[in-house]
């Protein structure tokens, strides 16, 4: 028999569970105290015969709660009860977010409001076993790329910080980096100042940096998490004056290796395939955004019209029909670039 329990507050006595149980950087109470302070937080427990099976965490901010539990697979009659007993506890919350669930539901009242995927790469126990298992032509060219650029900078280092020894001026940099490699390709650069706040403060208690240095000058970085037995990489970044020894990918080699060398089970690349992770061994998993909403309203039959909408423009500019004009908006923005540069 379920019981389900509710709470005011962050759950920060049982942070330890949520790790255990979901290893999902999303789903802690670190990950909420710094990215949510202005939402009233809540959560529910879940015993199964007085065992406790789940534990659901969400916020609220206006009339909208949105559920912290991502990353994760529950079960669908779980979600239902949680969805009906937290609509019962704030009446005036009219829709429910379910952010990046590896399960896809059919839940009463609800819609798809979003498709994503979650490129993973399943860790081998050995190093070996990994290298064996990239194509002939990436393991050879990985490695010459490295040796070739060892000889060129014998002083570059291979180096990794973790949680409280993670500086903010190594996170800013890598930031740079980024920025910078997106500009260079006429892409947006996404990532804000809160974004850059967050990450540092998250980085201090479940990070994870591996970047190359040559002179004690970061060229090349990635910041990710490090949670149970899994690693989720959140930004890249390298120096576009070594792109020639691609070294992001070998950033990220370096990152899969140091992984492999602590036991961890998961490499998570998050959301979106690129050629590099398809290089790399990483696999798409699919994640599903969900809205559910108390009722039938107007407001239901709009967000859910938006939704369509919105997935639909999405598809669209993904598709290979509107390459041509995405491809020259990035040109337009590199000669942009170039021109502010001269």
């Amino acid at each position: 028999m379920l019981t389900f329990e509710s709470f005011n507050g962050i759950p920060v006595d049982y942070e330890l569970f949520l790790i255990e149980e979901y290893a999902s950087f999303i789903t802690t109470c670190r990950y909420i105290e710094v990215n949510y302070p202005d939402f009233d937080i809540n959560y529910f427990t879940v015993k199964e015969n007085g065992k406790l099976i789940e534990l659901l965490v969400y916020g609220n901010k206006g009339n909208t709660a949105t559920c912290f539990n991502s990353l994760v697979s529950i079960d669908e009659n779980i979600i239902s009860e949680f969805t009906k007993k937290l609509f019962i506890k704030h009446p005036t919350i009219s829709k429910i977010e379910i952010v990046a669930s590896y399960k896809d539901y059919t839940l009463k009242k609800s819609f798809l409001s979003f498709k994503s995927d979650d490129q993973i790469l399943k860790l081998p126990s050995t190093l070996d076993e990994y290298y064996q298992k990239l194509n002939y032509h990436v393991r050879k060219n990985s490695k010459n790329r490295k040796n070739r650029f060892l000889r060129e900078f014998p002083m570059a280092k291979f180096e990794t910080k973790y949680g409280s020894e993670i500086d903010e001026s190594i996170v800013d940099k890598i930031l740079l980096l980024n920025s910078n490699r997106m500009q260079s390709k006429g892409t947006v650069f996404g990532i804000d100042n809160a974004f850059k706040d967050s990450i540092c403060k998250y980085s201090t208690f479940y990070g994870c940096v591996a970047y190359i240095e040559i002179d004690g000058e970061i060229v090349a970085g990635c910041i990710s998490t490090i949670l149970n037995k899994n690693i989720f990489a959140h930004v890249i970044g390298h120096d576009n004056n070594y792109s020639n020894f691609n070294l992001g990918e070998m950033c990220f080699i370096y990152l899969i290796e140091t992984s492999i060398n602590k036991g961890l089970s998961t490499f998570h690349f998050l959301w979106g395939q690129t050629e590099y992770k398809r290089r790399l061994l990483a696999e798409p998993h699919l994640l599903f955004f969900y809205y559910i909403y108390r009722s039938y309203s107007a407001n239901y039959m709009v967000d859910k019209v938006k939704g369509l909408i919105s997935a639909t423009t999405s598809k669209i500019r993904q598709s290979n029909y509107s390459k041509p004009i995405r491809d020259g908006i990035k040109n337009y923005r590199k000669k942009k670039i170039q021109k502010q540069m001269n």
